[in-house]
């Protein structure tokens, strides 16, 4: 839902530029075909820009109000679980990745929205209801009009289908039928036909038809509206002309023109858009003939297509390999090897040294590279590349992420470039230990089966080689807090066991302990044993958040290596 207001929200934008830009410099131009097929390519543009996505370095002023809204529409939902009967209410979404901020303003503003109905199903509801209002009057204007049109007999008017309406209506046409009441049937045949001939020979109807489905998205939008009445003034202009092209007397049609508007009754004057409408189209009559030169003009869209889609793009997570070397890949630690998410952690550091050094026959000078962005949110759910995944969804994930690292891969086949895709890694203090240990087994899964079809395809080559060819670089950023619930106290005791085994002494288990007691107990365990080469395993119950995890580790970096 949210992915497709944004969408609504940006064409709107376009929707609203596009008419500013007729409005200021198109609309007085005589060039009648070259500002239909503007108006109507520019709203075809206006719905097929929002699709196209490019991607910038970072954010700029330009983007920040459009992030915002995307943000808002595409990335927040309220949920609300119960649990032991107890109410747990938490953000979910693509929000917990990027919100900003303390955690403790986090909480306020969550308690504040937590019983209201999410912004993107209230909107939703109200967009769709206000686009079937519009389609059900479209329709039923359409239903009206056939009624009316085979209410009488047709007869054949060259290609076209002439009905004689003996009711007073308003001459028009449609498809390729001409409906003429009887009064100007009698009296001015030849212009008025003409004039609704002219709409059919440039099919106008279809220009309708595309417009009438720009107004049932954009039912709320004024500029689609705006851009509608233009569209039938140019309509009018161009049927105008064709009129006097052929040969009609311009004085003659422009008195039949205000007689058909003003009419013998004197309180037709009242009408006074149709009079305005009336004026505008004598004006263009008369008015000389615009240079063709002034369809340059057009140029201008260049820029403003350009500078919108600018305002659209996202920030790509992406680095030269140079970068991401000067970035601590994990931290590093002596640890026992006692977890598989450890074993993991440990695997990914090892296979990142060996990317970034390499094997000697197959070493690589000055990597550049990709780096694709990996995220996973308190709720565990996943996003590859800018892209949503459900959480525990490994399947889909193991599909996208080979599908990437095969292309990758046919980058630089058949080149001497030196090219190291990487795979940037950061999640939720609040995501679960067993759900990042699934995510992480499953990227080595697939880095190792990507390989293996490398490996096969060459006829077999050493693990040296797949490095130089296909690296597995992995590197980790710091979990992010959104929430001060996901903060590990000091003094709560955490499902954990820490063991310590220095070279050649006594080893030791410190077992639930809170931070703070383990900090005391490794500072006492430093006085009596040599902490140079000492190991330290960890063990964690299932599920466990990985704040807690990180925490753990930062204490015990921080304790081992204080003087």
């Amino acid at each position: 839902m949210g992915t497709i207001l944004f969408y609504i929200f940006e064409s709107t934008l376009c929707l609203t530029i596009l008419y500013l830009l007729f409005r200021l410099f198109f609309r007085k131009d005589t060039l009648f075909r070259t500002n239909r097929y503007l108006l109507l390519m520019g709203t075809v543009a206006c719905t097929l820009l929002p699709l196209l996505q490019i991607d910038v370095p970072q954010y700029t002023t330009l983007q920040l109000p459009i992030t915002a809204v995307r943000h808002l529409l595409t990335e927040k939902e309220v949920n609300i679980e119960r649990k032991g009967g107890v109410d747990e209410k938490h953000l979910s979404g693509e929000a917990n990745l990027f919100m900003t901020g303390k955690g403790e303003d986090t909480e306020e503003n969550h308690a504040n929205v937590i019983h209201a109905i999410p912004v993107t199903l209230l909107l939703g509801g109200c967009y769709f209801i206000g686009a079937l209002v519009v389609l059900t009057f479209l329709l039923f204007s359409t239903v009206r009009m056939r009624r009316l049109i085979h209410s009488y007999p047709a007869c054949n008017y060259g290609k076209y289908k002439l009905i004689i309406c003996p009711e007073k209506i308003v001459s028009f046409s449609w498809g390729n039928m001409i409906v003429l009441s009887q009064e100007d049937y009698e009296r001015n045949p030849g212009e008025i036909l003409l004039h609704e001939q002219m709409h059919l020979q440039h099919r106008h109807t279809l220009d309708l038809l595309w417009m009438e489905c720009i107004l049932i998205f954009h039912w709320f939008n004024p500029a689609a509206w705006l851009l509608m009445r233009e569209l039938r003034e140019v309509h009018e202009y161009e049927a105008d002309n064709g009129v006097i092209n052929n040969g009609i007397d311009a004085t003659e049609y422009q008195l039949l023109l205000v007689k058909k508007s003003v009419g013998t009754r004197l309180y037709s004057m009242a009408c006074g858009f149709n009079h305005s409408k009336l004026k505008n189209r004598i004006t263009m009559m008369l008015k000389r003939r615009t240079n063709n030169w002034a369809r340059l003009k057009l140029l201008l869209f260049v820029p403003v297509a350009a500078g919108t889609l600018y305002a659209f793009a996202r920030p790509e997570v992406k680095k030269t390999m140079g970068q991401a070397i000067n970035t601590p890949v994990s931290v590093k630690q002596n640890l026992v090897q006692e977890s598989e998410l450890q074993q993991l952690e440990a695997f990914f550091e090892r296979k990142a040294e060996d990317a970034v050094g390499g094997k000697k026959e197959y070493q690589i000078e000055n990597p550049t590279g990709t780096f694709y962005s990996f995220f996973v949110n308190m709720n565990n759910k996943m996003m590859l590349n800018q892209e949503l995944i459900k959480e525990y969804d490994v399947e889909t994930l193991s599909v996208r992420l080979k599908d990437l690292l095969r292309k990758e891969y046919r980058k630089v086949a058949n080149t001497d470039k030196k090219w190291i895709p990487g795979l940037f890694v950061r999640y939720d203090r609040g995501s679960s230990s067993t759900a990042i240990t699934s995510y992480l087994r499953t990227i080595k899964e697939a880095y190792l089966q990507v390989r293996g079809e490398i490996s096969k395809e060459l006829g077999g080559v050493s693990e040296a080689r797949l490095d130089s060819l296909l690296p597995i670089f992995v590197s980790f950023g710091e979990p992010k807090v959104y929430s001060s619930k996901y903060k590990t106290a000091s003094d709560v005791f955490l499902p954990i066991e820490v063991s310590l085994y220095p070279r050649g002494g006594i080893s030791a288990v410190i077992k639930n302990p809170s931070l703070q007691e383990l900090e005391l107990k490794l500072k006492d365990y430093k006085t009596i044993a040599n902490s140079v080469g000492l190991s330290v395993g960890l063990k964690f119950d299932k599920d466990v958040t990985m704040g807690i995890v990180q925490d753990v580790k930062e204490v015990i970096r921080k304790t081992l290596s204080d003087k």
